[in-house]
């Protein structure tokens, strides 16, 4: 059929519930209000006015009526070819979500500090993908504190404890603990020290702006905090670039155990004042909400709460 030139003018504003088409096309399959309404459920009266309502908007006659005869317009089976389109589009989106929702597919985008990516969420990333081949994952490494309206899916971070109350929904990926460490040969030149103040006193290397300050925190012996405030020789934001300063000799550095736990046991660095731990952090993956969560971000997060505690107590 040639398509017709529209002369509906404004009129056609009026239609604004798509439901009005999906009733009018039943009427035109089964061939009547009767039949429309046996498969719809609902009442024959209900049936008609929803199509007379829809021939008032579009201001056309979709269907010629008679207590005997029953006829769709030339107007009416085009409209009725339009409105299966529009069903049969919505169904497919409604199949495509339903999909997505059954298995894990698609694109997760993560954020996380470089060192965790490095360290803890790489070597992870194989292992996941083989169980979820229709999984992409995107990882931007940043030590930033990202906000979650940046299009992310979930972020990592590390988190004092007790942590922010931020309203966003977290779960522990387990506990980061951190010490004092420095090289051998630089304990041998410089000394040992025997407190937290004497260790500030030697060349040290700071983690974060050079603007500062920069404090180390501790517990004391009776687990209370201790700010020590120091002066660094070497200034990174980069927690990488800070082991590889304290295995230089450049100076001591407060480190998490978990990117220099193979350092130590090789006795390349050493654990400075270890009667004075730092305060323990908690690795966190953070998400906006648990409602409407796609099954792909849904396995990535247990897969790393089940995989990333291990790791981390290693260093524990």
């Amino acid at each position: 059929m040639a398509a017709r030139p529209c002369h509906l003018g404004r009129r056609s504003e009026g239609v604004r519930d798509l439901n009005d088409l999906y009733i009018f096309s039943k009427v035109v399959e089964r061939g009547g209000f009767t039949g429309a309404a046996r498969e719809l459920g609902l009442a024959r009266s209900s049936i008609c006015r929803r199509v007379r309502q829809l021939e008032e908007a579009l201001g056309v006659r979709l269907v010629h009526r008679s207590p005997r005869h029953f006829a769709v317009t030339d107007l009416g089976l085009e409209l009725h070819s339009h409105a299966l389109r529009m069903i049969a589009e919505a169904s497919a989106a409604y199949e495509r979500v339903a999909c997505a929702r059954a298995r894990p597919s698609g694109l997760i985008r993560v954020s996380c500090p470089g060192v965790v990516a490095q360290l803890l969420i790489a070597p992870l990333i194989p292992g996941f993908t083989e169980q979820n081949p229709e999984v992409r994952i995107a990882v931007v490494a940043t030590d930033r504190k990202v906000d979650m309206e940046e299009s992310f899916d979930l972020s990592i971070r590390i988190q004092p404890i007790p942590g922010e109350n931020s309203g966003l929904i977290r779960r522990s990926l387990g506990t980061v603990h951190q010490a004092l460490v420095a090289s051998p040969a630089f304990l041998e030149r410089h000394g040992r020290p025997d407190s937290p103040a004497g260790a500030a006193k030697l060349a040290t290397l700071g983690h974060g702006s050079h603007q500062g300050p920069h404090v180390w925190k501790f517990l004391d012996r009776d687990r209370r905090e201790l700010q020590v405030r120091h002066e660094p020789r070497f200034i990174a934001d980069d927690l990488a670039l800070l082991r590889h300063g304290a295995l230089e000799g450049i100076g001591i550095a407060q480190l998490p155990l978990a990117i220099c736990l193979e350092d130590l046991r090789a006795g390349a660095l050493e654990i400075v004042l270890a009667e004075f731990p730092s305060p323990p952090f908690e690795m966190q993956v953070i998400f906006p909400s648990r409602r409407g969560m796609l099954p792909a971000v849904r396995s990535f997060i247990d897969f790393l709460a089940a995989h990333c505690a291990s790791e981390t107590a290693k260093a524990a």
